[in-house]
């Protein structure tokens, strides 16, 4: 049996991915095996001292727990070493002699955060599930002010030196030892954006044995674990910073914590000691349940078991380039609400079935304060006036935007369809212009990629974009790329001819003519090729265009913002190539229309773009920029700019005045006279030398090759002639005499001379 090429690269890329595959755990090395081993052990270790920790006493071999601020302010050379001589580890109190907090933070969440009046009021009300993106500002307060705390990596994390290496090297090292550590952490902004993203983890899964995710929390009345994206950049976004974490959420007082994890940090022990930074006397009831949250996360999740390379990698990655916080905030209540009212929202917001809770006037998820704390970068960050919708507001918002979407697109397919079967002859066609539609496929086809990839992102919205991206679709690949055919198969033989040769429509030397069809009589090719040049185009175009457009948006702000206008601006220029286009066909007025006694001319005449498609594409494209620039509250959380859309709205009116003018007073009236060459005309007078070659008659009459019937001719130096109507017979450019009626029909449908095939410039 012969196995050809593709098949054998086909077997070698299977062979790859089954046998090069490493097992569950990511393990491909002996290095590799001893490194998660170890990460393993690391962490069986600390939790077995977690298991015997009680509220009143210290952390003790823990990671990034070891030294208390106090101590590092005592001897700010200090080592994370356990145990440190003469360290109290029977004894916890909520100050910074125990904690890696200072007095300062510790007292600003008791005082400013954290504050009685949340917890002795009982008619605070919070709701109990909080998904949803909060936005707001973000001062930088101090990075200098507060010692920073050492926190050690373990050396069994670090890549092998060589390729032979099997054991890893043991003992620590400290980040602040490494060069351009600082860089990577340090916050210099004074005033910033965050955003931050809440979703509940109400269940937990083994990785490993993939098996379905459970519900670990016993206690979802007083507490929700939940996990937070935040970001956090200057206003330019020239520095920008983000964390993921998971955080605890004190559902009867609105409080969150919230503490990164990394190879430095071991935050997940640490939750009842940080939690119960505000009630003393409530330590060990407090302590005691969070701790049993924990162990059930712990069990749930079979933790240390379940540890990958992966885990091991993103530990080891924030632990290099990201400062560990410990963020503490505070929801603003709802108090106009019961619990019971409370519990029907969250059903009706999960289980739409026409409850009688009125979403409509549901308020803003909102922090009343909060602080965020980096104890090994010594940074301190205050949040002010972040709030943000529920997420199930959110996706009902972003669902009905994407359905009226898809009516935008459904009426551009309409206004399509009847230009469409407004221009469907050949003269008409010749006249749109190729860029005008090119610039509005691009826009639509870029759309339908981008909608496909936020499908696959957004799941939750899975079926409305899927929706959009096919209406899309549909829009630019099969009706305004099947009419890119069209206009390009009409206007092929305008290929390499100047614009001034366009404007003149061709040249009144029959000669010079024949010379040229003798060279250039190319054949039109058929629709098959010309179908995949355009295609392959569009694909191209698409391709570059999406990615560019991806990828700006990792860009700062005032880069991006200037590519957003500068696109925004020439994409809603579609109706300068048009214009222009209308220039070079020398389309008459509406005046001028009127006072020619010839029907089928004054309908070549007529301007390729319908007026109900010009006004209604103007629309249906303006209406999402002006949407995205004047409503604050958009989905796209995009910044408010009227004076833009102002701008942007003027200049389409202009375009729109244009071709409105041109449209009355001719496509060339505001060009000089001098500047326009004359074009070609159909209707002229032959010479009697010039009809030798056709046969002519002795009364100077010659046979139309359509109608095959007599055609009585115009000779210019024949006398007795000049009483003949000029304008009942046409003269091609190649030479060629046919009935004015016959031709006009004729290049209704194709734009060839029906004797040579010579290409015809349209009328």
């Amino acid at each position: 049996m012969e196995i050809d090429g593709n098949t054998l690269i086909f077997i070698v890329i299977i062979l790859f991915l089954f046998l090069s595959s490493p097992g569950g755990d990511g393990v491909s090395s002996q290095y590799e095996f001893n490194q998660l081993r170890s990460l393993k052990s690391q962490w069986s270790f600390e939790y077995d001292s977690f298991q015997n920790m009680t509220f009143n006493s210290n952390f003790q071999n823990v990671t990034g727990f070891k030294l208390s601020y106090q101590d590092v302010l005592s001897d700010s050379n200090i080592n994370a070493t356990f145990p440190l001589p003469s360290k109290d580890y029977d004894h916890w109190e909520q100050n910074q002699n125990y904690a890696v907090l200072p007095d300062e933070i510790i007292n600003k969440v008791k005082e400013n955060i954290w504050t009685d009046s949340d917890r002795s009021s009982d008619t605070n009300v919070f709701p109990s599930n909080i998904p949803g993106t909060l936005l707001g500002e973000i001062d930088l307060v101090s990075n200098d002010k507060f010692e920073q705390i050492p926190m050690p990596i373990s050396k069994f994390f670090e890549p092998p030196t060589e390729f032979s290496d099997t054991t890893p090297p043991s003992g620590d090292t400290y980040m602040h030892n490494w060069p351009l550590y600082g860089e990577f952490h340090n916050v210099t902004f004074e005033v910033g954006e965050i955003s931050i993203q809440i979703t509940h983890k109400d269940t937990v899964s083994d990785r490993l044995s993939q098996s379905n995710g459970k519900l670990f929390n016993s206690q979802a009345d007083k507490w929700k674990v939940l996990s937070l994206r935040i970001d956090f950049s200057d206003k330019n976004e020239n520095e920008k910073h983000f964390m993921t974490t998971n955080a605890i959420y004190d559902v009867q007082r609105g409080r969150i914590l919230l503490m990164t994890q990394s190879a430095k940090f071991h935050s997940l022990l640490a939750i009842p000691h940080y939690m119960g930074l505000q009630y003393q006397n409530e330590d060990e009831k407090m302590f005691n349940s969070l701790k049993k949250l924990v162990k059930e996360y712990w069990t749930a999740s079979n933790f240390v078991e379940s540890l990958t390379m992966t885990d091991l990698l993103e530990l080891y990655d924030n632990a290099k380039f990201k400062c560990e916080y410990i963020g503490f905030l505070q929801l603003e209540p709802w108090n106009k609400y019961t619990p019971d009212q409370l519990k029907m929202i969250d059903d009706e917001l999960n289980w739409p079935l026409g409850r009688p809770a009125n979403l409509s006037s549901l308020p803003p998820l909102k922090l009343k304060s909060g602080i965020l704390y980096s104890p090994d970068c010594g940074i301190e960050l205050n949040l002010n006036n972040v709030k943000g919708k529920r997420y199930e507001l959110q996706m009902r918002s972003i669902r009905n935007h994407l359905l009226l979407g898809i009516g935008l697109f459904a009426a551009q397919i309409y206004l399509l369809l009847c230009q469409m079967q407004h221009t469907n002859t050949p003269s008409r066609v010749n006249k749109i212009s190729f860029y005008c539609f090119s610039m509005i496929n691009l826009v639509d086809g870029s759309l339908a990629t981008l909608y496909f990839i936020a499908a696959s992102v957004l799941p939750q919205l899975y079926l409305p974009l899927v929706l959009s991206s096919f209406a899309c679709f549909i829009l630019a690949s099969i009706f305004e790329t099947r009419y890119l055919i069209s206009v390009y198969s009409s206007q092929f033989n305008e290929r390499n001819v100047s614009i001034f040769t366009l404007l003149r429509g061709n040249s009144n030397d029959s000669e010079n003519n024949r010379a040229t069809n003798a060279t250039d009589n190319f054949i039109t090719p058929d629709e098959a090729s010309i179908s995949g040049t355009i295609y392959g185009r569009l694909l191209f175009m698409l391709i570059c265009f999406t990615l560019l457009t991806l990828s700006s948006t990792s860009w700062p702000r005032n880069i991006r913002m200037v590519f957003e206008y500068v696109l925004i601006f020439i994409f809603n220029s579609y109706w300068i190539p048009q214009i222009f286009r209308n220039v070079i066909k020398g389309t008459q007025g509406s005046r001028q229309r009127r006072s020619d006694g010839s029907v089928s001319q004054q309908r070549q005449d007529e301007m390729p773009l319908l007026w109900k498609f010009i006004i209604g594409t103007t629309i249906i494209r303006t209406l999402p920029v002006a949407y995205v620039f004047t409503y604050s509250s958009n989905v796209f959380r995009h910044h408010k700019d009227v004076k833009f859309v102002i701008i942007l709205c003027l200049w389409l009116l202009f375009q729109i005045s244009i071709l409105y003018l041109q449209s009355i007073l001719g496509a060339r009236w505001f060009l000089p006279r001098m500047a326009i060459p004359e074009g070609y005309s159909y209707h002229r007078a032959m010479l009697s030398k010039e009809l030798l070659e056709h046969g002519v008659s002795s009364n100077f009459t010659v046979d139309c090759s359509i109608c095959m019937s007599e055609i009585a001719i115009y000779v210019d130096d024949v006398p007795e002639t000049h009483d003949r109507d000029i304008q009942s017979f046409m003269v091609t450019p190649c030479g060629h005499i046919f009935h004015t009626h016959c031709l006009e029909n004729w290049m209704s449908y194709k734009l060839q001379c029906p004797v040579c095939r010579s290409p015809l410039p349209p009328l």
